[in-house]
């Protein structure tokens, strides 16, 4: 039934090549939902369905994406709520988890033009200070979704009901992974706050993967951010060029500001951190990575990576100020898996 349905929604090559962006945006998410549902059941869409092979790529292509299937963006931000909105299961726990992402994701993007407005400023001009301000409130939104999945998404529903439909699916000679929220861009505004000169291989190997998932106007700013100093290295280095009793103001303000941000960074990543424990644990989860690629070890590295930047911005701000010493070793195999 389910291959009957997903060949006959199948667009052909030339309704593909004439659509306009919106529809070929809706024809991946309607393809996306079919794509997920067939591979729950263990069979890859591309071996029931080949013509999938010349239409998923030809789709990602004219509609500005590079991996040839959905990901979470056409699953839930070109995907409006109402009698259009399509679902896996249309139980309320999968609403509830869409709704946590949407709440999130207008204020990450939004986050992420800021860390933008940042290249050119410096931690000594007021701007600098207010932007990174406006950084953390938005940033700390995604407490709020972490809490509203908490409350409203039971571990065993993601891991046993949800997490079947978002495994990865194979077109041509490579796999893709499902719709993930691993791949909103959070990893990207780490990236420009503290991971792009203090984080170790690990993350920032899983940080290069999950671009290709991004969006078209993000991708550029995965590359362009790692080859520049982070937020937490510029404000260090502004702060030791002046003695503790004399750090200007606004220098001051920068890092406190910049505090805020990392503290809202390490809550979201406990929450994050306690909900996969939960969902993915031997008796719970059915899978031991998540949809989006990373471990749980991934995630606690990260977590651990994330809280020792917001002490060392912290340490530099008040008490004894701490030396930066850079990248964390190198290696860390059990966390690399994604």
């Amino acid at each position: 039934m389910l291959i009957s349905v997903l060949r006959n929604a199948l667009p052909s090559i030339e309704e593909v090549a004439t659509a306009s962006l919106p529809d070929l945006l809706a024809m991946m998410r309607d393809l996306g939902i079919l794509l997920g549902s067939v591979k729950r059941h263990g069979v890859e869409p591309v071996a029931v369905a080949p013509e999938l092979e010349e239409v998923l790529p030809l789709i990602a292509r004219r509609s500005g994406m590079v991996i040839p299937r959905d990901t979470i963006y056409h699953y839930v931000l070109w995907n409006p709520v109402g009698p259009r909105e399509r679902l896996y299961t249309g139980l309320p726990m999968e609403r509830m988890l869409m709704s946590a992402v949407r709440v999130a994701l207008p204020m990450l993007s939004t986050a992420v033009d800021v860390c933008t407005s940042l290249d050119d400023a410096t931690p000594g001009e007021l701007a600098f200070a207010t932007s990174v301000n406006e950084l953390a409130t938005l940033v700390g939104t995604m407490r709020d979704s972490m809490d509203l999945v908490i409350a409203n998404v039971g571990p065993e529903f993601f891991a046993r009901t949800m997490r079947p439909y978002f495994q990865d699916i194979r077109v041509g000679d490579d796999t893709w992974l499902g719709p993930a929220a691993a791949h909103v861009p959070v990893a990207l505004i780490d990236l420009r706050v503290w991971a792009s000169d203090h984080a170790d291989d690990c993350y920032l190997d899983f940080v290069d993967h999950s671009a290709w998932y991004a969006l078209e106007r993000w991708r550029p700013l995965y590359r362009d951010w790692q080859r520049g100093p982070s937020l937490v290295s510029r404000v260090v280095e502004a702060l030791e060029r002046h003695p503790r009793q004399d750090v200007p103001y606004v220098i001051n303000a920068s890092a406190e500001a910049l505090c805020r941000t990392m503290r809202a960074l390490t809550v979201f990543r406990g929450k994050h951190l306690s909900i996969a424990r939960e969902a993915y644990a031997p008796d719970t989860g059915l899978y031991e990575l998540g949809s989006g690629g990373g471990s749980v070890a991934l995630l606690e590295n990260v977590m651990n990576q994330a809280r020792d930047m917001a002490t060392l911005v912290r340490l530099n701000t008040s008490g004894t100020r701490r030396r930066r010493t850079g990248k964390p070793p190198r290696g860390g195999k059990p966390s690399c898996e994604f």
